[in-house]
């Protein structure tokens, strides 16, 4: 298996809402510009690359890997929601598939 990247709070978040992001499958110059709150284009570039080697289930497995390092408690598990959510909503549309991908996060986390 191969092992997770190393990454600091804003570099994890940059994952997360491209994640999200990606439930529809598509990414929008919206949301882009909302992960690039968090990064700079170049660690983007890095993040999409090490995002699309991945396969689903990595994905889940990183994302809980980090969970506990920077959202240990149920408050900030909502926090990480809720950023999951604002990326959602970045391109002004909630779709059923980002939607359901929320629903199964709930569940993981």
């Amino acid at each position: 298996m191969k092992e997770h990247p190393k990454w600091n709070f804003q570099e994890f978040s940059a994952f997360l809402m491209l994640y999200a992001a990606s439930a529809d499958l598509k990414v929008t110059s919206d949301e882009k510009e909302a992960i690039l709150e968090k990064v700079n284009e170049e660690t983007y570039e890095e993040i999409c690359k090490e995002y699309h080697s991945m396969s689903d289930i990595n994905k889940i497995d990183l994302i809980l890997s980090y969970k506990g390092l920077y959202f240990p408690t149920a408050a900030r598990t909502n926090e990480l929601l809720d950023l999951m959510k604002k990326e959602f909503l970045a391109d002004g549309e909630y779709s059923l598939l980002e939607q359901n991908l929320m629903r199964v996060l709930k569940k993981l986390l």
